[in-house]
């Protein structure tokens, strides 16, 4: 499906249309114009607000299309009376949808908007009686298209001997019949709003030239357009012409207030809520006037139809759409039950049609294909093999083709998912420095042990350095908070990152204990920094809505990335030696250590761009004493002191006593990390079924089995089991 180009599109623009450039159009774009159906239809309005602009020849032959085009309506509206007379003798009653219906307002005339077949609604018990007045006139279902989701009975086509001959308005096409037996397809759309059925009681007779039909009321002949646009879209690219037609309604009718206020009272809130979607895609394709109601309207939706607006809505009736399929995200937006969620989203992923073409169907195009050439019985064998393994590969082919774009697909729907959650920019920046100081940290602290122990240290003065560590860390925190009210959080966390930076790098560099043991503790004190500032740092970059999901990101994409830390700092070692065989297994640790040291400097880069809203000044509270915190700090300060002894220290137990290899500590430490994210996503499943109280004292008791078993094995298998559980509970 070709594109629409921006000077064509900008031409036709209701509001400030620019036309200048058509007279920069080369031959062969107007030729491509004329020549594709999709672009063709519009070619008529253009013709009639852009004639001027146009060159000779493509007036000329416009105007050939337009002369053409007049002549099939006259030739519909006289199928259509026969029809009509037909069907009445049939009892068979109808209301004319789409195609000539659309006049006053989406166009000029109906002889300026083209019209293939004429679209009938027929309710449940008139439909068939429909059908067999229309057979009686020699009309006969064309089953070819069977297989394709529709809202109507197999089109009802004329028998003729006409063949295509390349001309999209040649006026002796001929005109079937599409049968409607509803006016939206719930069971397909899995949705359905409110006070349809209303549209039947309200039709009215309409008269046009020297014929009148039943019709919708004008309210709810714009509803069904709108809702026509909205399916279309939902399931492809809806026709670049009802969009425009829907465009010149909303921008000739934008100050018809008793017409507004009537739409209002007659449409449910649920049935404007679709129609608002098909009002933003033609205001943004064409640019027309909005009446206040609409705007009202569409300020009032959800904020997901909202975000989806934001997100793909930049060029809404780009073939593009077709082939990205973000409209899914769209219909998934609009349904209500997980269920329905589900299917949606699995029929599109897994390509999963409603039905499957009928290989009848495809005889039936070979036979008309082949119209006055019999062939002999072999060709024919060959004929029917070839159409049988045709047919046969459908589905796989189809499936297959789906499957090639699943990645752009999740990845897609993934930023609307995120966009949904109302957060910024800024938050997104902040958290990439988040990611670069936890990652950067992470390969440190995995590595830094093993390096020292590499060097000649003991476990004992590991224990004194993570200890002096600790000390700093509670040193800090009350400087911390001051530092930040005064410096503020940007530039706090500037200072934060170039002293963690290089106060690392120099532990990574210096050998003498005494500087180890004072970097150690300074090394805690500037790293609390950070912690005292990430809280209020996402605080002020989220509103009320989005910080649940802000603090969620923050802290669970820090688990995250310790499986990535972890894999990368065990491996690195390994491909340095292997880069550079002259370089020691000690050079290779201390390297990744100063590289590590330089993937928290990078954090600065995205620091650099935060910009903060000034800290309001608070007046002091003064809370009253709580003793149910006297009795809750003793048992937090002992269990911090017993899973905080021995943490730090985990990647010397599985390197000295069960002498694993660097890359497996690294997988299971990963691995660690996965189960504490899975941990943290099932605790509240577990305080909610077992109480708070009772579910935190469950899993303390759980992780001192786990650690009193982790004692006593020896194995390295049963170690790593312990200890991946052992942090799955914290």
């Amino acid at each position: 499906m070709p594109e629409i180009p921006a000077f064509f599109l900008g031409a036709l623009q209701f509001r400030e249309p620019r036309r200048e450039r058509l007279r920069e159009v080369t031959d062969s774009e107007w030729e491509s114009l004329l020549s594709s159906w999709r672009t063709a239809r519009l070619m008529l309005p253009l013709r009639q607000s852009c004639g001027d602009n146009l060159p000779d020849w493509v007036r000329t032959r416009t105007d050939v299309c337009l002369a053409d085009n007049a002549l099939r309506f006259e030739r519909i509206k006289a199928i259509y009376a026969a029809a009509a007379k037909a069907l009445k003798e049939a009892d068979a009653d109808h209301i004319v949808l789409k195609g000539f219906s659309l006049w006053p307002g989406y166009s000029d005339h109906p002889r300026f908007r083209p019209q293939s077949d004429i679209d009938l609604f027929c309710p449940p018990e008139a439909i068939f009686r429909a059908r067999d007045a229309l057979a009686a006139l020699g009309y006969e279902p064309n089953l070819k298209w069977e297989h394709v989701p529709k809202d109507h009975l197999a089109v009802m086509a004329p028998k003729t001997t006409w063949k295509w001959r390349g001309y999209q308005f040649d006026p002796d096409v001929p005109v079937g019949f599409e049968l409607h037996f509803c006016l939206w397809n719930e069971s397909l759309m899995h949705f359905r709003p409110a006070g349809l059925e209303q549209f039947w009681l309200r039709r009215i007779e309409r008269r046009l030239d020297d014929i009148s039909f039943p019709g919708l009321a004008p309210a709810d002949n714009l509803a069904y357009t709108a809702l026509n646009i909205l399916r279309d879209r939902l399931r492809r690219v809806p026709a670049v012409e009802q969009v425009y037609g829907l465009a010149r309604f909303l921008h000739t009718h934008a100050n018809d207030r008793p017409f507004w206020t009537g739409w209002r009272e007659l449409h449910d809130e649920s049935l404007r809520r679709l129609e608002i979607i098909s009002f933003r895609l033609a205001a943004e394709s064409f640019s027309c006037s909005l009446p206040e109601e609409v705007h009202e309207e569409i300020a009032r939706s959800p904020a997901g139809l909202q975000a989806w607006f934001q997100q793909f809505s930049k060029s809404p009736l780009s073939a593009r759409f077709g082939r990205t399929k973000d409209s899914i995200w769209l219909h998934v937006n609009l349904l209500d039950s997980f269920r329905d969620k589900l299917w949606v989203l699995l029929s599109s992923l897994l390509s999963i049609p409603t039905a499957t073409p009928a290989f009848v169907s495809g005889l039936e195009e070979d036979h008309q294909s082949a119209q006055g050439t019999p062939e002999s019985g072999p060709s024919r064998v060959l004929s029917f093999c070839g159409k049988a393994i045709k047919y046969a590969g459908w589905p796989p082919h189809r499936a297959a083709a789906r499957f090639a774009k699943l990645p752009f697909f999740l990845w897609r729907g993934l930023c609307y998912w995120l966009s949904t959650k109302g957060l910024s920019k800024q938050f997104w920046t902040f958290l990439a420095a988040s990611l670069c100081f936890t990652l950067g940290l992470g390969m440190f602290f995995f590595l830094y042990n093993l390096y020292l122990l590499d060097r000649g240290l003991k476990e004992d003065f590991l224990g004194v350095m993570t200890s002096a560590m600790n000390v700093g860390s509670i040193a800090c925190t009350i400087p911390a908070g001051m530092l930040v009210q005064r410096l503020g959080l940007r530039k706090s966390l500037l200072f934060c990152f170039v002293l963690v930076a290089s106060v690392s790098t120099a532990r990574a560099l210096f050998a003498p204990r005494s500087a180890l043991l004072a970097l150690a503790f300074l090394g805690g004190f500037v790293a609390t920094i950070w912690a005292v500032a990430i809280s209020p740092a996402i605080a002020r970059l989220t509103d009320e809505r989005s910080r649940p999901f802000g603090f969620s990101v923050v802290f669970s994409s820090g688990i995250g990335v310790g499986i990535l830390a972890n894999q990368v700092a065990s491996r690195m070692p390994g491909w340095l030696t292997r880069l550079s065989p002259a370089m020691t297994s000690l050079q290779a640790k201390q390297a990744v250590l100063v590289i590590s040291c330089g993937i928290v400097a990078l954090g600065l880069f995205p620091l650099s761009r935060l910009r903060f809203a000034p800290i309001p000044v608070a007046g002091k509270k003064l809370y009253p004493p709580n003793p149910f915190l006297w009795r809750f700090l003793p048992a937090l300060a002992l269990w911090s002191l017993v899973t905080g002894s021995f943490s730090p220290l985990a990647n010397v137990y599985f390197s000295q006593h069960l002498r694993m290899p660097l890359e497996r500590i690294g997988t299971i430490f990963s691995i660690s990390s996965l189960l504490q994210v899975l941990g943290v996503l099932a605790a509240p499943l577990l305080f909610r079924k077992v109480g708070l109280v009772f579910g935190i004292a469950s899993a303390q008791v759980a992780t001192a089995v786990v650690l009193g078993c982790l004692a006593m094995v020896s194995g390295a298998i049963p170690a790593a089991l312990f200890y991946i559980s052992f942090t799955g509970l914290l």
